[in-house]
């Protein structure tokens, strides 16, 4: 009897140690698992606004009203979180040539639609400076420009809907030389 009685024991601690085993190496899985998706989520949120977006640059120093050619620009790509709606894209490029500037340009400048004078346009209006999130807006806050027509959309806010605009809460930031587009606007009367 007691070679059985040491063969159940042994058993026993046998089954025991295998079980144990299993057990830690589904915890040592599970923490693993989960360690792996919090270092792939940090690492996605490290490079999160650093894709590379393609943009219109001058090529060279161009001076104040100097109507740019084809060989004055460039494309370069910049971190999209720099990127804004008046960034001049490169499909959009053909839009500039022949444009005069505004004011002058040094080589590697990101080339704005405010950069330039436009032809029979769209009066549209443009940020006069840099305005926070939450903001309301003010009439100090507008400058006007004009952008071409085919670049023209509804969400764009004209000079003649500046009043409807004042006093409306902003939803995303604006930087100085960005379109007012009603999509960054709360609706009038939202709460």
């Amino acid at each position: 009897m007691t070679p059985s009685n040491s063969q159940s024991g042994g058993s026993g601690f046998g089954a025991g140690l295998l079980g144990g085993l299993f057990v830690s190496a589904i915890v040592f899985a599970i923490g693993g698992a989960g360690v792996f998706v919090i270092v792939k989520k940090k690492s996605e949120r490290a490079v999160e606004g650093w894709k590379l977006v393609p943009i219109i640059v001058a090529a060279e120093d161009i001076e104040e009203n100097t109507a740019v050619t084809v060989d004055m620009i460039s494309q370069r790509s910049i971190p999209e979180q720099f990127v804004t709606a008046s960034s001049v894209k490169p499909d959009s490029a053909s839009y500039i040539l022949n444009q005069k500037t505004l004011f002058p340009l040094q080589a590697g400048d990101p080339m704005l639609w405010a950069d330039f004078e436009t032809n029979g346009g769209q009066p549209v209006l443009f940020a006069a400076k840099d305005i926070a999130v939450g903001a309301t807006m003010t009439p100090e806050d507008f400058e006007d420009r004009v952008i071409p027509k085919e670049l023209f959309t509804e969400s764009w806010v004209q000079t003649r809907d500046r009043e409807e605009a004042v006093g409306r809460m902003l939803l995303a930031p604006f930087r100085k030389g960005d379109p007012i587009l009603w999509t960054h606007l709360k609706a009038a009367g939202a709460k």
